[in-house]
């Protein structure tokens, strides 16, 4: 990859706020947000195209930018649309016309955007991931799309994940999940180790993520293809063929100014660049129109640089691409790499020291067999019981053998800090106990244990096991042998959909400890109690129906939809009970009619005070043309004391806005809550039901669709 053109925009651009847009149908022009609620553009093939900072046109929003989309909503649109999208409403803008296209306001707020159609709609429309919540608007800003998600949307990507021949939509957010969508149903669902920063789709099945926490990797449908991990934090990716070879790499921006390509089959370095600033956004674009597309790197100082893949050189032409891709490597080595080939050689030469210690050892011993028996095993057992307060695991050697030192590896649930735990026995014995620290959220996980195993009194010889040990889903819930004395309130009732030789392989596999379980051919009923809060699970099954009661309508939620994944069970219908979070959440609902009543009333009294303020402006200067000084006086005193006022109304406004967005997002997590109660068809029917009860302001029925799932007949 070759640099090809290197220019200043002497302004800042946010975040992930960079798009190239052709507005007039053939000319390319990069469009970024910055500051003080500005968004702007450069075109390079103005006439002022050798002063990038004469190029550059602003467009004045008066909001903070929080995303930008760029797009045609019909093939035979004369050039692309702009939507700008701030915390509270979208503009579609026509930079040809200098008019607005629409203007909508999104309550659930607007996190990214992303230009695309869906299978079930034919238009084209703009996708605004918000709180919870996912719209899509055509060309007159009418909403054409709505679902729900389980925490707020961070990046949005279109992909074919499950490899139906249909592109889903790929959805980030900040409950550290990936979620595929085909219409309202979830397809596809990944867990990750951190909040989701960006997604780009590579190409068929593949496509790139990012994460807060400094990973960056590629999935093929929903098993991840690799990973890698920094101390820096990567802001933006996209995919490109660096070298001409007719595979695309991954390219990362990272928050230290690095700009790296990696490849999409092992996720091995080939290029890397570094800027002074961290990088804003990577996008690509044939932005100076050679008829070869390039990369552009944005930083936030407002540098941009162009790169063209090695085949092509900056002039167009074509040049020998046949280098490997390794070649491609920069000379430069970041601080980081040099750091760590010292610490390989380094530790090459205590591997050494290490050998030549061990052969030391053998030849004193003088024969002695102090070497770890080979019938040595490990095994790993769950051992947690009902006073434990965390889940409880117990390693043996099931010989005299003794284990020194144990380190386990979580790559992909996110249960320790770090990814892994080290446990050093003060006391080496056959047997050590794990006891794992509270699981933020059920997930299964695999973990991968490196037991470190030697002969009791003697520290010089040690053998180091590898075992992987599979962590249930619902590894928290410790099962009971009897009933409790109390059940919980909520519930959850549906019909029996598969046999018990089914629901009793699925019980296994997501329980731990279930051997004391009893589990019969027809009447089944089973206790557990969570070792983290102590709440309270039964699950309670006849020859037709079956019965999920817990306090926590999540928990339910989760265990139906693992259950219909595990078991393919295409649709499933439920009725639920769930006293305390409906009154919770029929409180919820008032406090979002009271944010609205009040947002209207503010709202009102701000356009009164602008239009005096207004007002009392033209007065005062009249007064000065006038030499009226007094009168002057008086008027400026008023503005003071009124812009004072709107200033104090503004702020009011402002916590107002923050507590609906919230209450929203509760709204749009309890709608999601009812519908992964159901699965399959009667999910989707739940959501449209919702969104449908929502828009009339009818909250009877809105009860009345999560509790049963279906919209109350007339």
């Amino acid at each position: 990859m070759l640099p090809s053109f290197k220019l200043h925009m002497h302004h800042a651009i946010l975040d992930r706020l960079a798009k190239v847009g052709k507005y007039d149908g053939t000319h390319p022009s990069l469009t970024c947000g910055t500051s003080s609620g500005k968004v702007f553009l450069h075109n390079p093939h103005d006439k002022n195209e050798d002063d990038a900072a004469q190029a550059v046109r602003f467009l004045n929003i008066n909001r903070d930018v929080s995303a930008l989309c760029v797009g045609k909503f019909r093939d035979q649109d004369a050039g692309d649309t702009l939507i700008v999208g701030t915390h509270a409403n979208i503009l579609g803008y026509n930079v040809e016309k200098n008019s607005d296209a629409f203007y909508k306001d999104v309550p659930d707020g607007v996190n990214t955007m992303l230009f695309g159609t869906l299978p079930n709609i034919p238009s084209r429309m703009v996708m605004v991931g918000g709180n919870c919540s996912i719209q899509g608007f055509d060309r007159e800003g009418n909403e054409t799309f709505w679902t729900v998600t389980g925490d707020n949307v961070t990046a949005l990507a279109l992909c074919d994940v499950s490899g139906r021949g249909n592109e889903e939509l790929v959805v980030g957010s900040d409950d550290y999940e990936i979620r595929a969508f085909q219409a309202e149903d979830v397809v596809c669902e990944c867990s990750e180790t951190g909040r989701i920063v960006d997604l780009t789709s590579i190409q068929r099945h593949l496509f790139g993520y990012a994460l807060d926490n400094g990973t960056v990797g590629v999935y093929k449908n929903s098993h991840r293809v690799w990973r890698v991990k920094s101390k820096n934090i990567p802001t933006s990716i996209t995919a490109f063929d660096i070298n001409g070879d007719g595979e695309l790499e991954i390219v990362i921006g990272w928050n230290n100014g690095k700009v790296e390509a990696r490849s999409i089959a092992n996720g091995a370095a080939v290029y890397r660049d570094h800027f002074a600033s961290p990088i804003a956004a990577v996008l690509t674009s044939d932005y100076r129109l050679r008829g070869n597309a390039e990369v552009l790197c944005c930083a936030t100082d407002g540098e941009v640089r162009g790169y063209l893949f090695e085949g092509n050189a900056p002039d167009g032409t074509s040049k020998d691409g046949g280098g490997a891709a390794t070649s491609l490597l920069a000379d430069e080595i970041s601080a980081e790499e040099k750091e760590v080939q010292a610490l390989i050689k380094a530790k090459a030469g205590l591997v050494g020291q290490l050998k030549a210690y061990e052969n030391a050892s053998l030849k004193t011993t003088k024969g002695t067999n102090v070497r770890v028996a080979t019938t040595t095993k490990i095994a790993i057992t769950a051992s947690t019981t009902i006073s434990h307060e965390n889940v409880e695991l117990t390693v043996s050697t099931e010989n005299e053998s003794v284990i020194k030192m144990i380190v386990i590896f979580d790559y992909d649930a996110g249960i320790f800090d770090g990814e892994s735990l080290v446990i050093r026995p003060a006391t080496p014995a056959p047997k050590a106990t794990v006891q794992l620290p509270t699981l933020k959220k059920n997930v299964a996980a695999t973990l991968h244990f490196r037991v470190l195993v030697g002969n009791r009194g003697n520290g010089n010889v040690f053998h180091v096991f590898e075992e992987t040990f599979a962590l249930p889903k619902f590894a928290d819930f410790f099962p009971l042998k009897a009933a409790p004395p109390v059940r919980p309130s909520g519930c959850v009732k549906f019909k029996r959909p598969i046999r018990m030789q089914q629901f009793t392989a699925w019980v296994k596999a997501s329980f731990l400890q279930t051997d004391v379980l009893r589990v019969s051919e027809t009447d089944v009923d089973l206790y557990f109690k969570n070792v983290g809060d102590n709440s309270l699970l039964s699950i309670s099954t006849t020859a037709t129906d079956m019965e999920i009661r817990v306090e926590d309508m999540s928990v339910a939620a989760e265990m139906i939809q693992d259950m219909c994944r595990a078991l393919q069970i295409d649709d499933l219908e439920s009725v639920a009970e769930f006293p305390e979070q409906l009154a919770d959440f029929r409180e919820l609902l008032v406090r979002v009619d009271d944010y609205n009543s009040i947002r209207l009333k503010l709202t009102g009294d701000m356009a009164d005070d602008s239009n005096q303020l207004k007002h009392l402006v033209i007065r005062a200067e009249d007064a000065r043309i006038l030499h009226d000084m007094a009168s002057m006086r008086s008027y400026y005193a008023e503005l003071f004391t009124l812009n004072n006022q709107l200033l104090g109304e503004y702020t009011k406004r402002a916590t107002n806005h923050q507590a609906l967005l919230d209450a929203l997002k509760d709204v749009n997590g309890m709608i999601q809550l009812a519908a992964r109660l159901r699965h399959g068809q009667p999910k989707s029917a739940v959501i449209l039901a919702c969104r449908k009860a929502i828009k009339a302001n009818n909250i009877h029925a809105l009860f009345y669709i999560v509790k049963t799932g279906r919209e109350e007949s007339r």
